[in-house]
């Protein structure tokens, strides 16, 4: 005769969700490859097109693209964790604010104020936990 099962209060089984750690590096890469798709798509269509439309609203493209890029990252993260989703995406969003900062300093050799790295860190941060609510209730 078959035991049951004892499993926790939940009466379901234990989730076998992959390494957090490795998500969050997943999730992370995934939004620099999103991130450098979108690049290379709003470049292509300036060199195109040229039209003056692009280049006004360049800067508010590019942050638009961040996020998404964030968010996709951290839904992808949440899905493979499928735990402590809030932080999993908020840590997919910081890597991604702190590595496009850090790209972004090398490359012009400009610094950047504290104002404006702390109003990246929220929005990266913010789109980061919506991706990781979204990407466990996908799931």
């Amino acid at each position: 005769m078959a035991k049951a099962a004892k499993y926790r209060k939940s009466g379901m089984p234990p989730s076998r969700s992959a390494g957090t750690a490795i998500s969050i590096i997943v999730g992370f890469i995934v939004s620099v490859c999103i991130s450098l798709l979108f690049i290379t798509l709003l470049s292509l269509m300036n060199v195109i097109s040229d039209t003056f439309y692009i280049d006004n609203y360049l800067q508010y493209l590019m942050v638009a693209v961040n996020m998404i890029s964030i968010f996709i990252g951290s839904v992808y993260a949440a899905q493979r964790v499928q735990s402590r989703v809030l932080l999993t995406g908020m840590a997919v969003g910081f890597l991604y604010v702190v590595f496009s900062v850090g790209v972004g300093m090398t490359m012009s050799g400009e610094t950047i104020s504290f104002s404006l790295l702390a109003g990246k860190l929220l929005t990266g941060l913010a789109a980061g936990a919506l991706g990781g609510l979204v990407g466990v209730n996908l799931s």
